[in-house]
């Protein structure tokens, strides 16, 4: 069957929507809907009524249909005032309807007959949104300023149900570093991020972000965990972001705020694990300020804003050693009204990321830390066009140039080596890329009705390109590893021998959807399909080679490649149903059916088959005077140990000898979930979710090996045998028991090379959330949520047939030998020890206005969150002839956990004003109970500081702010 390029059917798609605009746009990432419905005192709709809605922007002005329906979409999330006006009939106004992000607020307006006089309803829009198809939570501004948090948007995530983060952020200490985080039954690698409409995902560090935030230019966050709506991607947690824009009114705010190291309390000292005491980790300062201003050019018609917003974060890790970052934000927008029915922006954005000492820590010297930079460019146009209240177009266009650096603070002239402890020395890996990032996307939403079926349709279409250069530089071509901390005896130790790294990835997006929200009285049900067509190539680079590598790494000029030849084309389902009970529609059965395709990251998947990628030869080496240096009086007896991605017989290969399945697919997740949402009063809600998930198509890695008649082909299960056991000491001070570590038998050589290709194992997510939320009335607001979860690997034989039998842990996708082992990911960064994997979790947090009446009135904020501990199993760190392999030293991976983790954290705040302005004081309190949790442990027991502290939470800590606002 001849394959069709989906490009040229998104361009069309494009193309036919963006005709009547001058500028592309989007919206259902960025905006709110207001709906309604206006009758009279008898419940009869009244058509012809004017309906006016002014707020953010220009006033938009409707005119009831025949059934009294109107709607305004596209609405930018905050407060708006709405009027209804007929002849004969009273005018209505609400003064304070609120637009959530996403939100789709409903409206039941009812006209008084033969009344002069303006009524205002107080109220707001139910708490319950029918229409709502997103799981998560919507934080709007006055959440993210009273609600203590870190600020930034890995510190809100544990405010949505069923998301674990690898670290806590206490006043802005892990800032400076982005956070790993699972979400309800996915993984890292597919959580999105989102700023104004444009995704800002890495798809190199697939499921990061390509940048850095300012949280004092946010209007509104959104964190979506589940979803069916055809828009969402993926499976993984979309951090969606809304910064603030230019009104008819002059406003604007500074601020500035510091976490205090000399407020803290003392840290606990803790075991070094070589017989001394060393103090946990602590806070020496974060700096946050910044200002941003906006208002009308022309009211009604041009608005301006800007923001400028700078961090600088200062901690001193286990150890000693300082770890800062700096981080500096620019933003700016032009927002304009053509007229009734055309509005859109023009935004550029700039971010760099300065770090100084990142990776610092007990297993990495100073000098092998890197400085890093991150300048990055986000150049955004949009448009909206609404020609009726039943037809709404929008679209974007975006642009992302950017660069990424580590330089090893010792330099690239000096020896790399790792002690018996596993502290690296000398120096470490340069590393510089840059990056380029464009993408377009336009939707649009089309209102009719068929009989008594109220039908939303909405479709659309997106184009996203990633092109990245990399490279990578090994000082003096070699680091050594000691023998002790890899299980050798004697002199023994290895060397590794790099190439230096040179990549160029070319990966490329495109999506169509489309889906149908229809309403019959009670019922809403939203019915969609997704399409998604992924792909990436390997571009031409050339090295000249490692001349150290005993001939195995010689100069190569590679011609690029297609990857594999491997194309994702996935076609999804989103079905959803809410039904509402009782006249008052007061409660709401939910129900959906959703599928997600994987998205497709850069790596590993294309420089596992770059021969100029990630390559090593490793050898062993009798280390004559224990310095673990390779002098030259010890080359002799350099012996060949393995190598990856280097074929031994034909090291000049152009051809990798790894493999990717050119029939590979992309993980794909069926999702059901089943909810009940109840208004226990018009500002208070409650909902249970039950949530199943099952990830099938997981790809796994088979080696390759030559057996004895020449041929290559996989290594099976009958092909390992056992080589040797470990019984090591424990952390809880017992002995392991003989451990059987395999290995390939002989006769068969490994490749250095293995297939990447999808097995049989699956996962399986089973969980519960229970959530409330109280929006701000009556001087308070209550949010939180509760969750359990049971998420499990299930084997299959075929898994089984190819996987090595050595009880291992960490393969970057959670490794499992055995039905019902817990799924938990390995962590990166500055937390490469952490396995997030926790059953329950949970966070309740809140605001309370103190006599907002009185002069002396205050607020006050609080958060409680806490999880269960995350494992941490002891393993020894095996290397043999096909590398190497982190043996579990228990029979359970579950055996060893960190202790479980809560912290309390609070919040006061007073305003003075001072005419027009007003000045915030503010201060709050972190890790209030003063708990010195563990976080990380050395578990590699070859290791000198086996089982001793890696990191510990920060002892308890102030941060004082003031805010200027002026409007």
């Amino acid at each position: 069957m001849r394959r069709i390029d989906v490009r040229w059917w998104v361009f069309a798609v494009i193309a036919a929507l963006l005709l009547p605009l001058a500028s592309p746009a989007v919206a259902q990432l960025q905006t709110g809907d207001l709906y309604g419905k206006v009758a009279d005192q008898q419940g009869q709709p009244l058509p012809g009524v004017t309906v006016t809605v002014t707020g953010s922007g220009s006033p938009q002005v409707q005119t009831t249909d025949k059934d009294g329906q109107f709607r305004f979409l596209g609405l930018y999330p905050g407060s708006y005032k709405l009027k209804a006006e007929l002849e004969g009939f009273s005018t209505l106004e609400y003064p304070n309807i609120t637009v959530r992000l996403g939100g789709k607020a409903n409206l039941e307006v009812t006209l008084t007959a033969a009344v002069k006089d303006v009524i205002t309803v107080t109220g707001e829009a139910p708490i319950l949104d029918e229409r709502q198809v997103n799981r998560g939570v919507d934080l709007p501004a006055v959440a993210l300023d009273k609600v203590p948090t870190a600020r930034d948007p890995w510190s809100l995530l544990s405010q949505a149900p069923g998301v674990t983060v690898d670290r806590f952020n206490l006043g802005g200490n892990e800032s400076g570093q982005q956070s790993n985080f699972n979400g309800t039954g996915s993984s890292s690698r597919d959580n999105t991020f989102a700023v104004d409409g444009v995704i800002v995902t890495d798809m190199n560090a697939v499921g990061g972000s390509a940048s850095y935030f300012d949280f004092g230019a946010f209007e509104e966050v959104q964190l979506t965990v589940s979803s069916s709506d055809v828009t969402i991607a993926t499976s993984g947690v979309t951090v969606n972001q809304i910064t603030k824009r230019g009104t008819n009114e002059w406003r604007g705010q500074g601020r500035f705020l510091r976490t205090d190291g000399g407020t803290q309390a003392k840290p606990v000292l803790l075991d070094d694990g070589e017989g001394g005491k060393v103090a946990g980790n602590k806070i020496d300062r974060v700096d946050e300020y910044g200002a941003d201003v906006g208002g009308p050019l022309v009211k009604d018609h041009l608005w301006l804003w800007a923001s400028e917003g700078r961090s600088d974060i200062r901690n001193i890790v286990q150890g000693g050693q300082l770890d800062e970052t700096k981080l500096k934000d620019f933003n700016s927008k032009l927002n304009f009204q053509l007229g009734q029915q055309d509005s859109g922006v023009l935004h550029y954005w700039n971010n760099d990321k300065l770090k100084f000492g990142r990776s610092a820590g007990p297993t990495r010297a100073p000098e092998t830390t890197w400085n890093q930079t991150t300048p990055a460019d986000f150049y955004k146009a949009e448009d909206t066009f609404i020609p009726s209240s039943s037809f709404y177009v929008n679209a974007l266009y975006s642009h992302n140039p950017g660069k990424f650096t580590l330089t090893p603070q010792g330099g690239l002239d000096a020896d790399i080596f790792r002690d018996d402890a596993g502290v690296w020395h000398g120096t470490f890996v340069d590393f510089a890329q840059k990056a380029t990032i464009n993408q377009a996307k336009a939707d649009a939403n089309y209102f009719f009705d068929i009989g008594a079926t109220h039908n939303e349709l909405k479709f659309g279409g997106s184009y996203r390109d990633q092109e990245n250069h990399s490279g990578s530089v090994w000082p003096r071509g070699k680091y050594v590893v000691s023998g002790s901390f890899l299980g050798y005896e004697g002199d023994l130790a290895q060397v590794a021998f790099p190439r230096n790294r040179a990549a160029a990835v070319d990966s490329r997006y495109d999506s169509a959807w489309l889906q149908d929200t229809l309403t019959v009285d009670r019922l809403t049900l939203n019915v969609g399909l997704r399409y998604d067509h992924q792909y990436l190539k390997n571009l031409p680079v050339s090295d000249a080679g490692n001349p150290e590598a005993q001939g195995l790494l010689p100069p190569i000029s590679f011609a690029g490649n297609d990857a594999g030849g491997f194309k994702w084309n996935s076609v999804v389902p989103r079905v959803s149903a809410t039904y509402a009970l009782g006249e008052s529609r007061k409660t709401l059965l939910r129900g959906s059916f959703s599928q997600y395709a994987e998205q497709l990251g850069q790596l590993p998947l294309a420089g596992r088959v770059n021969p100029i990628g990630y390559a090593y030869a490793y050898f062993y080496f009798h280390d004559l005077n224990h310095n673990l240096r390779l002098d030259p009086n010890e080359v002799s007896t350099l012996q060949f140990a393995y190598s990856y991605n280097i074929d031994p017989n034909n090291p000049a290969a152009l051809v990798s000898p790894n493999v990717n399945d050119k029939n590979l697919k992309p993980m794909t997740t069926d999702e059901v979930t089943f909810g009940l949402d109840h208004e226990l009063r018009p500002d208070l809600a409650v909902s249970v979710t039950g949530i199943w998930r099952e990830i099938r198509d997981v790809p796994e890695q088979r080696i390759f090996v030559v057996d004895e008649t020449g041929a290559t082909r996989l290594a099976t299960s009958a092909d390992w045998v056992i080589d040797h056991y470990d019984n090591q000491p424990l952390p809880n001070g017992r002995m392991s028991g003989p451990i059987p570590v395999y290995a390939i038998r002989d006769g068969l050589t490994p490749t250095g090379g293995s297939l990447f290709t999808n097995g049989d194992r699956k996962q399986e997510y089973k969980g519960v959330s229970l959530s409330l939320n109280k929006r701000l009335a009556n001087h308070w607001s209550l949010r939180g949520n509760v969750s359990y979860a049971d998420w499990t690997w299930k084997i299959g034989p075929q898994f089984q047939r190819y996987a090595d039998p050595t009880n291992v842990v960490g393969d970057g996708l959670g490794y499992a030998v055995r039905n019902g082992d817990i799924y938990s990911e390995q962590s990166y960064g500055n937390k490469t020890d952490v396995l997030v994997s926790s059953k329950w979790s949970f966070n309740v947090n809140g605001l309370y206005e103190v006599a907002p009446e009185r002069p002396w009135g205050f607020n006050l904020g609080g958060s409680i969150e806490g999880r269960q501990g995350y494992i941490s199993p002891p393993y020894v760190r095996e290397s043999g002839p096909i590398g190497h392999r982190n043996v579990l030293l228990s029979s359970d991976i579950e055996d060893f956990r960190n202790p479980n983790v809560v912290v309390v954290n609070g919040h006061i705040d007073k305003d003075v004003s001072f005419g027009e302005a007003k000045l915030n004081l503010a201060i709050d309190g972190f890790n209030l109970a003063n708990r010195s949790y563990v976080l990380q442990r050395e578990r590699n027991a070859f290791s000198t500081r086996a089982y001793a502290v890696n990191e510990t939470m920060s002892p308890r800590v102030f941060r004082f702010g003031a805010t200027v606002r002026f409007r």
